[in-house]
C-alpha cells in the first residue's frame, strides 16, 4: 500500500498493489491486481493481472498493458496508441478517448466517447452526449495528466476496429467514419425524449456506478458526522485500534441482540394483541399494534443507520489515520482527509469479487463493536452514579 500527495512506483511490485494520491504514475510492473485512487492517475508499465482505477484524469501511455480487466471511473479517461488491455474494458464517466486495444469487450456509460483504437470484442455503449454540449469543466487544482477534448455523443474515426457488434444507446446519431472497420452488425437503441428508469445495459457498468453512489453517499455523511461529534467518531475509532479482538467481539454480540430484540418486539406485539383481542379490548389492540410497528421501525433505522453508514464511517475514518500516519504524519490528526482516503480505500477493496463480502462484514462487525462498546461504558457510568438503594 501507498498513500500521498505524488506516488510514482517504478520496478516491480511482487503481488497487489494499493494505492491514493492526488497524482499517481504507475510505471513499473504489477505481478497481480491494481487498485488505485486519486486526481490523476497514469499507467505506463505493465499489470499482470486486473486494474481497478478511479480518479478525475485517468490514462493509459504508449506501452502501457494491464494483463486482465481494467474497470475505470472518473470524469476522463484515455488509452494512447500502443497501449493494451488484454481482458474487458469497463467505464463509467464523463468522456473516453479509445487509440489502443481492448482484447476482449468494450462497455461504458459516458456523454462522449471517441473510439480510434481496436476492440477485439463488442462494445456497448450507453452515450448521453448528442453534440452541442457544454464546454468541459477546469479542475482546480489542474490534474498532471492532461485531460483531451472529446466531442460530446459517439465517433468512431478513420483507424477504428470493432471485432464483434456495436452497440450503443443515445439520443443522437453514430459518426462513424467510413474507413472504420465494423465486423459484426451496428445497433443503435435510440434514447427517446422522456425516458423511463430501465435496466442497465451491463451489470458490472450498473456495479461501478452504484459503488460511486454509495461512496458519496458516505462522504456527505461521514463529513456531516465529522462535523456534528468529531469526538464521538475519534473515540469510536480509538476503541477499534486499542482492542481490535474485543470490539470485534461486541460487534457479532451487538448483531445478535439487534436481532435478538428484533424477534422479542415481534412476538410480545402479537401475544399482548392476541391477549387483548380475547378480552374484547379493541383500543388496547390497536394501540399495541402501533407501538409494536413503531418500536420495530426505531430498531430497523438504528441498525440500518449503524451497519450502512456508522460502521463504515468509524472504522474507514481510522483506516485513513493508520495510514496517513505513516505517509503524513502531520495530516493524520485532521478530520477530512483521513475520512475520504479511508472511505475510497473501502469502496475499492469491497468491489473486489472475492474479498469485498469480507472487508464488508468485517467493517460492519468492528463498527458495531465499537458502538455497543461505548454504549455499555455509558450505561456503567450512568449505573455508577445513581444513589444506592435504601
Amino acid at each position: 500500500m501507498a498513500f500521498g500527495n505524488t506516488i510514482s512506483v517504478g520496478g516491480t511490485v511482487e503481488g497487489d498493489l494499493i494505492v491514493a494520491g492526488q497524482s499517481v504514475e504507475i510505471g513499473g510492473t504489477v505481478e497481480r491486481d491494481l487498485i488505485a485512487a486519486g486526481q490523476a492517475i497514469e499507467i505506463g508499465g505493465t499489470i499482470e493481472d486486473d486494474a481497478r482505477i478511479a480518479g478525475q484524469a485517468l490514462l493509459l501511455s504508449q506501452g502501457a498493458l494491464v494483463d486482465d480487466d481494467l474497470i475505470a471511473a472518473g470524469y476522463s479517461l484515455e488509452n494512447e496508441t500502443e497501449s493494451a488491455v488484454g481482458g474487458t474494458l469497463l467505464y463509467a464517466g464523463y468522456q473516453a478517448l479509445l487509440s489502443g486495444s481492448v482484447d476482449e469487450d468494450f462497455s461504458g456509460a459516458v456523454n462522449a466517447l471517441e473510439l480510434g483504437g481496436e476492440v477485439s470484442g463488442d462494445v456497448d455503449a450507453d452515450v448521453d452526449g448528442e453534440g452541442g454540449g457544454p464546454a468541459p469543466p477546469t479542475f482546480a487544482p489542474a490534474p498532471q495528466v492532461e485531460i483531451p477534448t472529446v466531442d460530446p455523443g459517439l465517433t468512431l474515426t478513420d483507424s477504428a476496429r470493432v471485432g464483434g457488434d456495436l452497440t450503443y444507446e443515445s439520443g443522437a446519431e453514430a459518426q462513424v467514419s467510413p474507413e472504420a472497420q465494423i465486423e459484426g452488425e451496428v445497433v443503435r437503441e435510440e434514447r427517446p425524449a422522456t425516458q423511463e428508469e430501465e435496466e442497465p445495459a451491463s451489470p458490472m457498468v450498473d456495479a461501478v456506478l452504484d459503488n460511486l453512489r454509495s461512496l458519496v453517499a458516505l462522504v456527505v455523511v461521514g463529513l456531516l458526522l465529522v462535523w456534528i461529534a468529531p469526538n464521538w467518531i475519534r473515540r469510536l475509532a480509538d476503541t477499534v485500534r486499542a482492542r481490535p479482538l474485543p470490539t470485534l467481539g461486541w460487534g457479532v454480540v451487538g448483531f445478535l441482540v439487534f436481532l435478538a430484540l428484533a424477534i422479542a418486539i415481534l412476538l410480545v406485539t402479537v401475544l399482548l394483541a392476541v391477549i387483548f383481542g380475547l378480552l374484547t379490548l379493541g383500543s388496547l389492540v390497536l394501540l399495541t399494534i402501533s407501538l409494536g410497528v413503531v418500536a420495530e421501525t426505531v430498531m430497523f433505522l438504528a441498525f440500518f443507520i449503524s451497519t450502512s453508514y456508522l460502521a463504515q464511517i468509524v472504522v474507514s475514518f481510522l483506516a485513513g489515520s493508520l495510514l496517513l500516519g505513516r505517509a503524513l504524519p502531520n495530516r493524520a490528526a485532521g478530520r477530512v482527509l483521513p475520512l475520504v482516503i479511508g472511505l475510497i480505500l473501502y469502496v475499492l477493496l469491497r468491489f473486489v469479487s472475492v474479498l469485498g463480502p469480507i472487508v464488508s462484514l468485517v467493517v460492519v462487525l468492528f463498527g458495531l463493536g465499537a458502538l455497543f462498546s461505548w454504549i455499555g461504558t455509558k450505561l456503567r457510568h450512568s449505573l455508577a452514579q445513581l444513589p444506592p438503594a435504601g
